[in-house]
């Protein structure tokens, strides 16, 4: 596969641009879209990305991250690592003596990797209250509800405890293990794979990989697993993971209830690997298409529903004739994608104000805000030291910000007033679909300085309740 896909216009790979403009004109109208790479014959033949997302900035996959265990997990069994039918605790013995149900002993890999450990519902939140942050054990002494096998009930736990296991009996974390053996050889450099207290790859969220490196992904599933000539991914195992495994009709979502492989999605259109909020890798084989994207949408089955019905009736033949008009405006509408800035008065008019505050969960002490002829800066003071937040009036202003969250962050900050009072600061971390809004109320002597929050998934929003000393 080359370093860089290759690019072709809409109709030369039988896609019409008009049909093309058609679907990003629906797709803006969810709230919203991050990138979007589409895919026919191994060429994209449209992308975007809603400023301040761009093509060089990895995103967070979320649960996007479990295929690539998944794929990890094939390839240690190709490698005669591990087998899928091999119980999860012969590879931690050591932990035999903390299991407190006895079905525990008899969950399987195989079961990690349908999500059939035996749960009803996420065990993340037993992992998550070790003591000590050891999610292995956390894992291993929750309660099971079922049999394994028997039932699905999606659990990134499991697909954690998968990514643990990788790490035992390679000696390496997931995304060290896939370098030589898929990412070197689809050309894909990949952001971080957050870790757990331990230091294992969290497995089931975590990964960062850009748009591009989505897009190469969606195509190696395309491919049945193989790019340039080379089976990156086993084909026995590509084919168990990409079929229906086990039953999960009990979802209500038409593209939730159609089966489940080993941490991949079957479709009503092909199958996918897919992760909160619309991070989609999409392959499509009835119809050569392969289609990458990120985003933060509240309602997935949307996105996927509006490629069923606009997109894909519409391509037929292998080329189309050129259409440069429709190519053109195809082109105007991705150039023109940007998420909302904060919406009101964007006059600074306000004299600077400061504030100190009670012991909060951040650590912030103080803050300040002071305002330039277009734009405007708070100052905070917190357990990180000093931080800055610059936000235009009418535009995005870039920073790194972390206060209460354990990364540093990319954000954007635009600001408005919504009324003469009031301040809105509108946030968008742009590595992953996050967004906040800072609100400041300036006759508020007790809460001056709120916060709202979008699509916290495994994530602390920047502020905690601040209150004021008064």
């Amino acid at each position: 596969m080359a370093k860089h896909l290759l690019r072709s216009t809409p109709e030369s790979v039988g896609i019409s641009s008009h049909t093309l403009c058609k679907l990003l004109a629906e797709l803006k109208k969810l709230d919203s879209l991050n990138s979007i790479m589409v895919m026919r014959h191994g060429h994209v033949c449209a992308e975007g990305w809603w400023k301040p997302y761009s093509p060089d900035i990895p995103h967070s996959l979320f649960s996007l991250s479990k295929s690539f265990t998944s794929c990890a997990v094939g390839i240690a069994q190709s490698e005669g690592l591990l087998r899928l039918s091999d119980t999860m605790i012969s590879y931690f013995p050591e932990y035999d003596s903390v299991i407190t149900d006895p079905r525990m002993r008899k969950v399987t890999l195989r079961n990690l990797l349908t999500m059939a450990s035996g749960h009803a519902s996420c065990a993340t939140p037993a992992m998550f209250a070790d003591p000590d942050g050891d999610w292995v054990r956390g894992f291993l002494s929750s309660k099971l509800d079922f049999e394994p096998g028997t039932r699905f009930a999606y659990n990134s736990a499991a697909t954690y405890m998968l990514a643990a296991a990788v790490r035992k009996v390679s000696g390496e974390n997931v995304r060290e293990y896939l370098m030589p053996r898929i990412f070197d050889p689809l050309d894909i450099v990949p952001g971080m794979w957050e870790c757990c207290p331990k230091g294992t790859n969290k497995g089931g969220w975590g990964l960062y990989l850009k748009t591009e490196d989505i897009a190469k992904f969606a195509q190696l599933l395309l491919d049945g697993g193989v790019a340039d000539g080379r089976q990156l991914i086993p084909a026995e195992y590509f084919l168990e993971a990409t079929t229906k495994q086990i039953d999960n009709s009990m979802n209500e979502a038409p593209d939730w209830k159609l089966g489940y492989g080993y941490q991949f999605w079957m479709c009503q259109h092909g199958v996918r690997a897919d992760g909160a909020h619309g991070q989609y890798a999409i392959a499509i084989p009835e119809k050569d298409i392969a289609i990458a994207t990120t985003a933060g949408v509240a309602n997935m089955q949307q996105v996927l529903t509006l490629i069923w019905d606009i997109l894909l009736p519409d391509v037929t033949g292998d080329t189309l004739p050129e259409d440069p008009v429709a190519h053109k405006e195809l082109l105007e509408q991705l150039d023109a994608l940007s998420i909302p800035l904060a919406a009101g008065d964007l006059t600074p008019r306000h004299a600077p104000a400061a504030w100190k505050f009670r012991p909060n969960a951040a650590g912030v002490t103080d803050a300040a805000i002071s305002f330039g002829d277009k734009d405007c800066t708070l100052i905070f003071h917190s357990k990180n030291g000093e931080e800055k937040l610059h936000a235009g009036f009418g535009f995005n202003c870039d920073n790194l910000l972390q206060l209460n969250d354990p990364y540093l962050r990319r954000t954007a900050a635009s600001a408005a007033w919504v009324s003469d009072s009031v301040l809105e600061i509108a946030l968008c971390c742009y590595e992953g679909s996050f967004r906040e809004v800072f609100r400041i109320d300036f006759a508020s002597a007790e809460k001056p300085l709120t916060s709202t929050s979008r699509f916290c998934c495994f994530r602390t929003p920047f502020l905690p309740e601040l209150t004021a000393e008064l």
